[in-house]
């Protein structure tokens, strides 16, 4: 088996978010920019003061194989300072952004988000396993082979940027589609959110921002990029 072939076996399909271009159905409880579900209990969250931006709700009864990626949490929330995103690598859950996991969807009802946060068109998502492959980027790839032979020559290092790409948009799984360098090792890859056209949502110059499980305690962490 040669290097293009060892590689091509660590290839993963990630599970991609359909962003709206569907009617709003009754069922589905995914959502891009708002309309998420709050317990009774639970305040809209705030940080420094302000309330957050929210920015995707993930019901995973709704993704194939969802538990693989969340165990048992059935809504999983993502939540952003409306002033910027953290400057910190990883940023651990809770320092500008709030990743907000709910075990149970009963007794939720839906909320409006503050009118202050309220940035985002509202779409509903539809999670779709895609049909091509994740790969990892040129960097990461170095942690799971010796690439110098493909290094040393600009023909195969062209045919591996030619074979092996990322779905670049908001997904779940898959390998990250980073656009600079991969964060630190220590950390567990889980899914992305990407700008993304539709609901005018940007990271920066057209990025992504990506989450994370610390392999030490299992907490979420957050890293984005841009070009």
């Amino acid at each position: 088996m040669d290097i293009f072939d060892e590689i091509k076996s660590i290839g993963k399909k990630p599970i991609i978010a359909k962003i709206g271009g569907f009617r709003p159905e009754e069922n589905i409880k995914s959502w891009f920019g708002g309309n998420f579900l709050i317990e009774k209990q639970m305040e809209w969250p705030k940080y420094n003061g302000k309330y957050m931006v929210p920015v995707i709700q993930i019901a995973v009864s709704e993704i194939p194989n969802g538990k693989d990626f969340f165990g048992d949490t059935e809504i999983v929330q993502v939540f952003i300072d409306r002033d910027r995103l953290p400057s910190g690598y990883p940023a651990k859950n809770g320092e500008g952004w709030l990743l907000h996991e709910i075990k149970t969807s009963e007794g939720l009802s839906r909320c409006e988000t503050p009118d202050e946060s309220d940035l985002y068109k509202k779409f509903q998502i539809r999670w779709e396993i895609s049909q091509d492959e994740d790969y990892p980027c040129w960097e990461e790839a170095w942690d799971y082979y010796d690439l110098s032979e493909i290094n040393e020559s600009d023909e195969l290092s062209d045919r591996f940027f030619d074979e092996f790409d990322q779905y670049d948009s908001s997904k779940i799984g898959g390998y990250a589609a980073y656009i600079q360098s991969p964060v630190k090792k220590g950390y567990r890859y889980v899914f992305q959110i990407s700008t993304e056209e539709k609901p005018r949502f940007m990271v920066g110059d057209n990025g992504n921002i990506y989450f994370y499980k610390s392999n030490d305690n299992g907490e979420w962490h957050l890293n984005w990029d841009c070009y």
